[in-house]
């Protein structure tokens, strides 16, 4: 499949894969963690922007919350925070959503994702009357006011490429037979399933022919140490393995964590997000790493601010705005360019 390769198509390709990806890998039990709810509403006639993320204990997601609460300090909002304890816990956002809703909230921000239980939420926000918010994640079919998130098909081309030029860069000969893996966090996300398709895009395009990804895509649903568990699954099961590539960031860590456990300099890792487990790869010179970096700061203080106008009568310009990528790795790290981006600058 070459140039002009249907999206449609690449989608029907991917969604299948999946599924048997789904149906092989078992997932382990996880703790009963408590999720993190809402703190008690001021009454100080400020704006109540509720900001719920699916998954909270981690780097990208608290670098969100950063640029939500920078924003409502800016902006003179009440700003009430709350999420799942990973990407797994689907039916809590969903709770949580309907959580804000009953509180009176004055507009709501959310990254969702394609499940029954959200879908209703949504329809309860909209019917409530209340700003609807997306950040990270569309959610298509669904009314909502505004969107902040990355050109997905966009960074799924972008670690693509960085993939293919991490494989040379290490030695790899266009002619050699090799293959490179691919873990993700949720079927469920549309953010995940266009990254998939723009990466599978590129890489159609542009790979050699004796390159080929497995087709067992590894789904760990938000288990950083599934994800890690699934590394040494496609270390053990392929001879012939070359790379690994997290399209989020839990999947990254996971995979990170288990490249540098087996201390495989020879493989090379391209992920999302600028985690420390990521830094360690990219800085220290050992291995060939890349990570696609997004603008999750801006998404969450464009998200608060844009939030409260709404809540205060306004409108948006657009309904979909792209808050970019940047590809890191160990030719540009030290740039300052690039060190503003990691900050969220």
């Amino acid at each position: 499949m070459k140039k002009g390769c249907s999206f449609v198509l690449i989608m029907a390709m991917l969604i299948s894969l999946m599924g048997c990806a789904l149906l092989q890998e078992q997932q382990p039990e996880e703790e009963n963690y408590a999720y993190e709810q809402f703190a008690p509403k001021a009454d100080n006639g400020q704006a109540d922007i509720y900001l719920i993320t699916k998954g909270y204990k981690n780097f990208y997601w608290d670098t969100l919350r950063e640029g939500a609460k920078d924003a409502a300090e800016n902006y003179g909002c009440n700003l009430y925070v709350a999420g799942t304890p990973s990407e797994s816990h689907l039916e809590i956002l969903a709770e949580l959503m309907e959580d804000a809703v009953e509180a009176g909230a004055d507009a709501i921000i959310v990254s969702p994702a394609d499940i029954p239980e959200i879908a209703k939420a949504v329809d309860q926000v909209k019917k409530a009357g209340i700003p609807l918010v997306f950040v990270d994640t569309i959610l298509n079919g669904k009314e909502f006011d505004v969107c902040y998130a990355t050109d997905n098909m966009q960074a799924g081309r972008l670690a693509a490429k960085e993939t293919l030029k991490l494989l040379r860069q290490n030695g790899r000969k266009d002619t050699e037979l090799l293959t490179v893996g691919i873990d993700i966090g949720m079927a469920e996300s549309q953010t995940i399933l266009e990254r998939l398709a723009g990466f599978q895009e590129y890489w159609s395009d542009y790979a050699p022919k004796s390159w080929k990804v497995i087709e067992d895509i590894k789904i760990n649903n938000g288990n950083i140490e599934l994800a890690e568990k699934q590394g040494y699954e496609f270390m053990d099961s392929k001879r012939d393995l070359a790379g690994l590539v997290g399209l989020n960031n839990g999947s990254t860590v996971g995979l990170a964590r288990s490249v540098v456990q087996r201390a495989r300099t020879d493989l090379v890792l391209v992920g999302f997000d600028y985690s420390e487990e990521m830094e360690q790869l990219i800085t220290g010179g050992e291995y060939r790493a890349a990570s696609i970096v997004q603008r999750q700061r801006a998404m969450g203080y464009y998200g608060v601010e844009q939030a409260v106008k709404l809540s205060a009568g306004g409108s948006v310009e657009h309904r979909y705005v792209d808050t970019g990528v940047q590809q890191v790795d160990h030719d540009n790290v030290n740039s300052l360019y690039i060190q503003e981006v990691i900050n969220g600058k």
